[in-house]
């Protein structure tokens, strides 16, 4: 039996890569809005009907087309900053798939998860690259890390450090 946190984070994600909002949900599936937000916060148990008529509406969605489907292993904060799930890269539509990993088990598990859902290739950080090419036979491309980005990190970190003191 799947816990209502987890249902609740499966539906967030899943509304997130298909790019729909609570509003489009609700329209979409007849639950009303206020309902639907009440799930979403986890301030609401859901009836079987209401989840039959969510599925259903996300079923209808469909599996959009693509030329490719990439894999991005990642920590979840870092997930959550992909705002597109289905883009134009070299001319060709890509549809990127979620696989959050907390540890490097998580990492080495979906990346054997990956492959045998066919994903065409994964990106990952560069520490973890070396490990899942022992694992799996797709292509693997390790995110580049840019010097804003670690700027960024600390920056951040210096904040963190200094609401300690």
């Amino acid at each position: 039996m799947v816990s209502n946190e987890t249902f609740v984070n499966k539906l967030k994600t899943t509304m997130r890569q298909k790019g729909i909002s609570s509003k489009d949900l609700s329209a979409g599936s007849g639950v009303p809005l206020s309902t639907i937000n009440k799930i979403i916060s986890q301030g609401r148990d859901l009836r079987l009907s209401t989840l039959r008529d969510i599925l259903q509406y996300l079923r209808s969605l469909g599996v959009p087309e693509a030329d490719l489907t990439i894999g991005v292993i990642a920590a979840r904060p870092s997930l959550d900053k992909i705002s597109k799930h289905q883009i134009m890269a070299k001319g060709k539509r890509v549809i990127i798939k979620e696989y959050p990993a907390s540890s490097i088990e998580d990492v080495i598990i979906n990346a054997i998860r990956a492959e045998r859902e066919r994903v065409d290739g994964i990106v990952c950080a560069s520490i973890v690259a070396q490990v899942i090419e022992k694992f799996v036979r797709i292509p693997i491309m390790a995110v580049m890390v840019e010097e804003s980005n670690l700027l960024d990190s600390v920056s951040l970190l210096v904040d963190k450090i200094s609401s300690k003191g």
